[in-house]
């Protein structure tokens, strides 16, 4: 599959950006909280490593960014854009095609929704790549 750069997104209230391997730190600083981590997948360490954050983006995240089978995005408040308040991702796999995580102190203010909305806006935008494998998704 051709690979495709994952665009930067944005809402009236939030900013969509790639995810970066510079972004290790906050999430390292918001994710590993019992609020975040109890409603993901059970693949997801408990207690999360203290390198969690740097290991899943250099060697899952970006890794499968740069193939163009995963396109992940940091949350940020467009009042704020230093800030990073959660994550949103797209995956090309069965049964597992989207992943979010919002730190607890911006949860329940309708920022996800904003978030899924737009996203749901770009899967729009791509096209099943394969008749075979119509959970493939690509430009």
């Amino acid at each position: 599959m051709d690979s495709h750069p994952t665009p930067a997104l944005c809402t009236e209230r939030l900013l969509l950006r790639p995810l970066e391997l510079a972004d290790a730190d906050a999430i390292q600083q918001l994710f590993p909280q019992w609020e975040v981590v109890r409603y993901l997948n059970a693949l997801v360490p408990w207690p999360y490593p203290a390198d969690g954050a740097l290991s899943f983006l250099r060697d899952m995240a970006l890794p499968a960014m740069a193939r163009g089978t995963e396109w992940h995005w940091t949350l940020r408040l467009r009042s704020n854009p230093g800030q990073m308040i959660g994550s949103i991702s797209l995956m090309d796999e069965a049964d597992n095609n989207r992943g979010f995580w919002l730190a607890p102190p911006w949860q329940g203010q309708g920022y996800m929704s904003e978030a899924c909305k737009v996203v749901d806006h770009y899967l729009s935008l791509i096209h099943i790549s394969e008749p075979t494998r119509p959970e493939r998704i690509s430009y």
